[in-house]
């Protein structure tokens, strides 16, 4: 009797996805709690237990903080296991963070530098340190970790340079970075794509805000929240539609107060905006639902 089977008989059963085994996740979990407790002692210790703590100590807390973390980080350098690249993106955020803390703390206290110039160059060590993680992994949070770095070193340099420009010139700052950010994004330098265009959506908006103490940037912000809706729709971004459809409610009510004060007009501009929002997405989606 031949008990083999043929291939036409043989059951085509595909093996379906592997569950992340329980011990990985209970060591995500436990790490997070870990991480979250290194730094809840320290800030405690700082500042409750002691509170005249010298500027040598706090040095090495930060230090401790961040070689340990970012160790603990490498450690977990296990390919293939969501759970660890998980944890290690966030042990190598709070590492990022110990070594602000530490910068902030050396310029501050140590080099007796101004706090604008702390601030540049706790961001610039952060942008840094988190850029090679970054190269790594290209992880989520170590590239939002990068673009939060890049915009308060940018903003803090803008305020700086022009003093007496205000805010609209640092808003302008942020927002070209976030348009350059975005632009790389798009030819796949800079990734993952959702985080990158995430993160140059958000600086765009954050940009709109300062620049619209100036006429002009009202116009500005106008072409940018029309810029992220349609880059959305284009590029088929979720994160784009959803920061356009946050600034229309941030940027069309301030425009309308701004020029249209007092007056039934400003709420009449801003129902109208929402209606033909409103109806432009109905239109796409049933477009969308004919064409498949």
């Amino acid at each position: 009797m031949n008990t083999n089977l043929s291939a036409e008989k043989a059951p085509a059963t595909a093996p379906g996805p592997a569950a992340a085994p329980r011990a990985a996740l209970l060591a995500e979990v436990v790490g997070y709690a870990g991480g979250a407790l290194v730094i809840v002692a320290g800030l405690y210790l700082a500042g409750e237990l002691w509170p005249d703590i010298p500027t040598g100590a706090a040095l090495a807390l930060a230090a401790v903080a961040c070689a340990a973390l970012g160790a603990a980080g490498v450690a977990l350098s296990t390919p293939g296991s969501p759970p660890a690249r998980r944890l290690r993106s966030v042990l190598w955020l709070l590492s990022t963070a110990s070594l602000a803390a530490f910068m902030g703390i050396l310029g501050n206290q140590v080099w007796q530098l101004s706090p604008a110039d702390t601030t540049m160059a706790a961001a610039a060590a952060a942008g840094v340190y988190g850029a090679a993680q970054w190269w790594r992994t290209r992880a989520v949070l170590q590239h939002l970790a990068v673009f939060a770095s890049a915009a308060v070193l940018v903003g803090t340099a803008v305020a700086q340079l022009g003093p007496g420009l205000g805010n609209w010139a640092l808003g302008l700052g942020i927002w070209t970075l976030s348009a350059l950010w975005g632009g790389a994004v798009s030819r796949g330098y800079l990734l993952p794509r959702g985080a990158g265009f995430f993160a140059a959506g958000f600086g765009l908006l954050v940009g709109i805000q300062f620049a619209m103490d100036v006429p002009a940037g009202h116009l500005l912000a106008l072409a940018t929240v029309a810029g992220l809706l349609a880059g959305g729709v284009l590029l088929r971004e979720v994160w784009l539609a959803g920061l356009g459809a946050v600034g229309v409610l941030l940027v069309v009510p301030q425009t309308a107060e701004r020029y249209l004060p007092e007056s039934a007009a400003a709420p009449l501009a801003v129902f109208v905006t929402g209606a033909v929002l409103v109806g432009s997405a109905v239109w796409l989606a049933k477009r969308r639902a004919q064409s498949r």
